[in-house]
């Protein structure tokens, strides 16, 4: 297929771009694909052999999946398009238990489901007006967070780019620019769909510029999507108030100029730290959407509400939980996990109502913290009310609550209409469980409930920040790292822990996090000197130890990144230890970010 076409210097794109101006859909995608693809260098025309890429393979999809889309930019001319820059369950107790899973129903295939990313502060750096793609620079979440998504969604950019129209750059360098992205991400194996680009002021009143929903609705029809089941996600207000006019879903996130305009963003929105975070609330969203479709959300909340204990996922592990103020329910958890009752509970609430029911007051820094990392994992030590229960707080004045950033955990407080305590899902002192497997595998006759939410993205607990006294105390390092809490709050202080103390947060105690079998945090100088004979299991960050020494070996992140890392902790020790290993051999991971609780953790597990 041949298509050329003139197009007004002043309206249209570069020369070394064409469009179709006739023929079926279907001959319009393969153009645009195939354009797109060939800009970036990857492949070769042959529409009737399919896509062939430089490395010989052949890329079939389009011509069996026609709808699957187009990498295109477009630019916003109110319904053409005249300007496409191409770039490349029931509630059973006790015994009779029955853990819910968020299986698919079956039925006719569904409609796909999207992301729509702003582009600036959003997986790239704001800079400005770019003019070049030289000033390009990816956030380094960015990739993961992609590649994760694009299993399960449909990727696509919509971007006002207002400084064409103010004369600032051309519509050519911002075509460049999102060539260079697209291809970018597509060298990775990152495929985006489609650009959508106004270039307009926003004083000229046209319809494509964001908040509009105008070009969400052009790929619904595009790309025959499903827009409720589908996000929006940016830096700026405009972007959630986008999602909220097409009916979909708007996450702001605090990169970019995300801080800047954060007053500006209506209450109650979803509000995430970066890119990550986002990818890994949207995977988790897909869990709690299937739960609601099959009634086992609402079936969950009202077994709370009556009094029942259920196990439900949080991003940092999953947790035990039952309604706050009913203390019956509260001495069941106690008993299922056979915790002493002067170690005090976490109580996690859904919004600011529900945390007003528990807190007599909040200090200036401890909001300032609620502001910038809820819903998220750390959790506040604050003055509680004199109707919270003591038995939830193991009589201390104090109780610690947070706003856990989990979508099925926020939306099954919600429907319960209750804070809920909820200590982590295991037995007390042993390994915390990150996915419901977990849980069954210790505690699957004893409960009433467990929501299988998928694996936790944090994977270690909250950390824990007092404001009982003067000034703010770490009680416990976890999921939110000490810099980013100091960056926001001030110092912290470390506690003041003598012999006898009382204890005054969840995870203090000397041992804790511990499998079954011995642990011992070691050196690689001291695993060495180990006796030969033993059959021994290594838990390190991304050292591979020399051949035969080890019976087995958890790498917790080859590429040595401490989220990563944290995310599979608690998992690869719960798998070290059914080996029937004589010792379990743990390395320290350097000690910044979540390192700190990582090693913490370690160090507990290991007395």
């Amino acid at each position: 297929m041949q298509y050329a076409v003139e197009v007004a210097p002043d309206s249209g794109p570069p020369a070394r771009h064409r469009f179709p101006p006739r023929g079926s859909g279907v001959e319009r995608r393969l153009f645009y694909r195939a354009q797109a693809l060939s800009e970036c260098g990857l492949l070769q025309r042959d529409h009737h052999a399919g896509h062939r890429h430089s490395d010989g393979t052949v890329h079939r999809h389009l011509r069996h999946r026609p709808h699957a889309g187009m990498d295109r930019q477009l630019q916003g001319d109110h319904g053409r398009i005249q300007d496409p820059h191409l770039s490349a369950a029931t509630n059973l107790h006790g015994p009779n238990f029955e853990l819910v899973r968020a299986d698919e129903r079956p039925g006719m295939k569904a409609k796909r489901k999207a992301v729509f990313f702003d582009r600036d502060g959003t997986f790239i750096e704001d800079r400005g007006d770019l003019r070049d793609p030289g000033e390009v620079v990816f956030f380094p979440d960015t990739e993961d967070a992609l590649r994760a998504l694009q299993k399960d969604f449909l990727l696509f950019i919509v971007t006002n780019q207002s400084g064409i129209g103010k004369g600032r750059i051309t519509r050519a360098e911002a075509a460049a620019v999102n060539a260079y992205v697209e291809r970018r991400l597509l060298e990775k194996g990152i495929r985006i769909e489609a650009v959508y680009c106004c270039p307009h002021r926003r004083d000229e009143g046209c319809p494509c510029i964001k908040p509009n929903p105008y070009f969400l609705h052009q790929a619904e029809r595009d790309f025959d999507l499903n827009l409720s089941e589908s996000f929006v996600v940016g830096d700026h207000p405009h972007d959630v108030t986008l999602a909220e006019n097409a009916g979909a879903r708007g996450l702001y996130l605090l990169t970019g100029h995300g801080m800047k305009h954060r007053d500006e963003l209506p209450s109650g929105r979803i509000v995430l730290r970066g890119i990550r975070e986002a990818a890994a609330w949207m995977a988790a969203d897909g869990y709690t959407r299937r739960l609601e479709r099959s009634g086992a959300l609402e079936d969950a909340a009202n077994l709370l509400r009556q009094g029942g204990v259920a196990a439900f996922p949080t991003e940092t592990v999953y947790g035990l939980g039952a309604d706050a103020f009913n203390e019956r329910a509260v001495a069941r958890i106690f008993e299922i996990k056979r915790r002493p009752r002067f170690d005090p509970l976490i109580v996690h609430v859904a919004d600011r109502e529900q945390l007003g029911r528990m807190v007599a007051a909040i200090p200036d820094p401890a909001q300032a913290l609620i502001d910038r990392f809820w819903p998220g994992p750390l959790t506040i030590v604050l003055p509680k009310k004199g109707h919270v229960p003591d038995l939830v707080t193991a009589g201390l004045s104090t109780v610690a609550v947070r706003m856990p950033g989990h979508p099925l955990a926020l939306e099954l407080i919600r429907r319960a209409e209750t804070p809920i305590a909820a200590p982590s899902a295991n037995p007390f002192g042993q390994t915390s469980p990150t996915t419901a497997q977990h849980v069954l595998d210790q505690l699957a006759d004893q409960m009433d409930q467990v929501l299988d939410g998928g694996p936790c993205s944090v994977g270690v607990e909250s950390t824990i920040v007092s404001f009982a006294g003067d000034r703010p105390v770490l009680l416990r390092p976890g999921g939110l790292p000490r810099e980013d809490i100091e960056a926001c709050a001030g110092p912290v202080t470390e506690p003041s822990v003598h012999a006898g103390s009382q204890v005054v947060a969840p995870g203090m105690l000397p041992r804790h996090y511990a499998p079954q079998t011995k642990l011992q945090v070691l050196s690689s100088s001291d695993v060495a000197n180990l006796p030969r004979g033993s059959r021994m299991g290594l838990l390190t960050l991304n050292e591979v130890p020399p051949p035969g020494f080890f019976a087995a070996v958890e790498v917790l992140s080859a590429k040595g990144d401490l989220r990563e890392a944290a995310a599979h902790l608690f998992g690869a020790i719960r798998r070290l230890d059914r080996l029937n290993l004589d010792l379990i051999v743990a390395h320290t991971v350097p000690e910044s970010g979540l390192g700190l609780a990582i090693n913490d953790r370690l160090r507990r597990a290991a007395k």
